[in-house]
């Protein structure tokens, strides 16, 4: 028995209320290293000296990665004090593990493991509606023009691929306008990237949170939205950009104008002052000053200024000091044997990151979202004018409007302390609304139950791009990585968490997949089987494709002629198996096998007689599978497949199955 790599902890995912009166408890080992695992308990208060504890449960084994099994039970105790400790046992020896550390025979009582009560506050409680809904996410833009006298000027013809300036005039009438295919469809909730005020066409850069975007429509219109997606039992949630705003943000703007004179000096992260202010001048001359100097030859000052500078269109004085700076920079660079001459705009900003004398000259003297970007100054939430100016915007839109959550864009770089009041007055405006971060990476430290009440999956999204998509790991692989948030997230956490295969932030999932719809279809059979919400990002259900931004952000596909009816029609019907079994949105899940030959993925989903077997074959042959219904702990006389409608029958406790190549059986018994 390895005794370095068992673990457990009386808190976070290793210890945490489930009801009243009721713990979720896991254990860590070395993978195959235990056979048995009890978790021996009893209330905190009895006598244990002269008392044996009354109550064990045992431990099971329910996840697996390639280092480490899983174990978990629920134990539950009335009064909801509890003092626990472990039997070990690896078919060789067995041991008691507490705090203390490991005994081969008597136990320190004063060393067990202790939950010293169940707090009602300390309970993880999360919207029900959200983990029985399917979720939509719109890029309002880019979804419908419902309104021309709100158009831009310079639209871009609705089916040419954006640039990342082009504008193409959805708003949210537009919105209105398609809320009967969306229910139709299936959805139950959608939610917005940015609509307020902003002089960019993805909004993420906030000029006005209390108003919506004059491109997008007013106030009446939005009220009007939420209520008419109400009426269709659909839920609306905004995003909340509160990690920054835009560089005319008022209070951004008064720093500008008053400098260290400015009331709201203290609301972002100013190096020194004056603030150097975004130049007005276009990345695309920037690129052509390193194309000439490239093409030029130019190798000094003198050089520059009589073949390249003086035929820049440049007017003001401070964007011309900025070209100067940077071109003597690149052309000392250039001299001394370097290649920043040859990189691209991008690749320059980049470079800016690791190269501190570049940065000083291309980046702003303020901290940003992202690498420098001058248009988003990061807010200062640790003020408190910051946090309450903020809560007051999350607490306007729920209670005025009626939206029913938040989104929170880039919030693994915000304090928990302000996610923790935000939190607070959200659900006092609101308890059934929801709270979803943005965090690409894991998330465990915000789902607690204190902060959010679940994340944008991308623990999940990558792992199924990898997979299914672009065929690059094995179903081992697939399964650690997917295991990892099983062990790490809470249960309420992973059922509220969203399940995407695609954003305004990613390539589409078509694209991923090298335009291979049978690995999409695959991929969202498994977004709509699996544990968690699943998110559909507009247009993917009728064959969008989409590479990096701004190439996903394409005009939503609303020809008929061009859209793959089979596709929607896949979605559809998973949508509604989906709704027709609980199973599928709240029901336990355990993993049954994964052959690595194969590439069969297959699990279990139950909620009391909503019993299912789902299978995935990710290889193009036919695999002939068996599976013993007592092990999968299921009573059936026979399973119908949902996706065909097609009966198989029960032999002797067996059910016998041939699933062709690049496929998925969804079998649900018949008790």
């Amino acid at each position: 028995m390895l005794k370095e790599s068992i673990c457990h902890y009386p808190y976070g995912s290793y210890a945490y209320p489930i009801g009243e009166d009721k713990l979720f408890i896991q254990l860590r080992a070395k993978k195959g290293d235990l056979d048995k695992v009890n978790v021996i308990y009893d209330g905190r208060f009895r006598d244990w000296d002269n008392n044996q504890p009354r109550y064990f449960a045992e431990m099971k084994k329910y996840s697996s990665d390639h280092l480490f099994d899983y174990f978990k039970a629920e134990i539950k105790y009335s009064k909801k004090k509890f003092k626990y400790y472990f039997l070990l046992d690896d078919g060789e020896e067995q041991l008691y593990y507490c705090d203390y550390g490991f005994y081969k025979d008597l136990i320190d009582h004063n060393g067990c493991f202790q939950y010293t009560y169940i707090c009602e506050k300390d309970y993880f409680d999360t919207p029900d509606w959200v983990k029985n809904a399917v979720f939509y996410q719109i890029f309002p833009e880019r979804f419908c023009n419902g309104d021309s006298n709100l158009n831009p000027d310079n639209l871009t013809e609705w089916n040419q691929n954006p640039e990342s300036n082009s504008l193409y005039g959805g708003d949210l009438r537009g919105i209105i306008n398609k809320l009967d295919y969306l229910a139709k469809l299936g959805i139950d909730a959608i939610y917005l990237t940015p609509i307020f005020e902003s002089s960019s066409n993805h909004k993420y850069d906030i000029i006005d949170y209390m108003k919506v975007d004059p491109n997008f429509g007013d106030l009446e219109t939005c009220k009007e939205l939420v209520d008419k997606a109400h009426e269709l039992g659909i839920k609306i949630v905004f995003d909340g950009v509160f990690n920054h705003t835009s560089d005319k943000f008022f209070a951004f703007q008064d720093i500008l104008e008053k400098g260290k004179d400015s009331e709201y000096k203290d609301w972002y992260y100013l190096d020194d002052f004056p603030v150097k202010e975004k130049p007005k001048i276009e990345y695309k001359v920037v690129e052509r000053v390193l194309k000439d100097i490239d093409r030029l030859d130019i190798s000094s000052h003198e050089e520059f200024m009589g073949q390249i500078f003086n035929e820049l269109e440049i007017d003001q004085d401070e964007d011309k000091k900025y070209i100067l700076k940077l071109a003597e920079y690149i052309i000392q660079d250039k001299v001394q044997g370097g290649n920043l001459f040859k990189l691209d705009f991008w690749k320059l900003w980049k470079k800016g990151a690791e190269d501190q004398d570049l940065a000083e000259i291309i980046y702003p003297n303020y901290e940003t979202f992202g690498n420098g970007v001058w248009r988003m100054p990061k807010l200062k939430t640790a003020n408190p004018e910051v946090r309450n100016y903020i809560l007051d915007i999350a607490r306007y839109w729920i209670e005025e409007v009626g939206i029913d959550g938040w989104r929170l864009d880039v919030a693994d770089e915000i304090d928990h302390y302000f996610w923790r009041e935000f939190r607070n007055v959200v659900k006092q405006a609101n308890p059934e609304a929801y709270i979803v971060g943005e965090v690409w990476s894991d998330a465990s430290s915000w789902l607690d139950g204190d902060q959010f009440d679940g994340v944008m999956n991308y623990l999940f999204s990558t792992a199924v791009w990898d997979f299914f998509c672009r065929k690059n790991i094995s179903v081992n692989t697939f399964e650690d990585r997917l295991s990892k948030v099983r062990t790490k997230y809470k249960i309420p956490a992973q059922e509220a968490s969203l399940n995407l295969l695609g954003s305004h932030d990613t390539e589409r999932v078509l694209t991923i997949a090298s335009g291979d719809k049978t690995r999409q279809k695959l991929a969202a059979a498994f977004q709509m089987t699996y544990l968690g919400v699943p998110m559909i990002y507009y247009g993917d259900e009728v064959g969008m494709a989409g590479g990096s931004d701004p190439d996903c952000r394409r005009g939503m596909l609303w020809d008929e002629n061009k859209q793959d009816k089979q596709l929607l029609k896949w979605y559809k019907k998973l949508i509604s198996i989906r709704k027709d079994n609980p199973a599928l949105r709240t029901g336990d899940f355990e993993l049954v096998d994964k052959d690595v030959m194969e590439k069969i993925y297959s699990f279990t989903r139950k909620k009391g007689n909503n019993q299912l077997l789902v299978i995935f074959n990710n290889n193009n042959l036919m695999a002939e599978l068996e599976f013993d219904l007592n092990k999968l702990n299921i009573k059936a006389d026979s399973f119908e497949e949902l996706i065909s409608e097609e009966d198989y029958k029960v032999k002797n406790d067996k059910i016998n199955i041939n699933i062709k190549g690049y496929s998925v059986n969804i079998l649900k018994a018949r008790l």
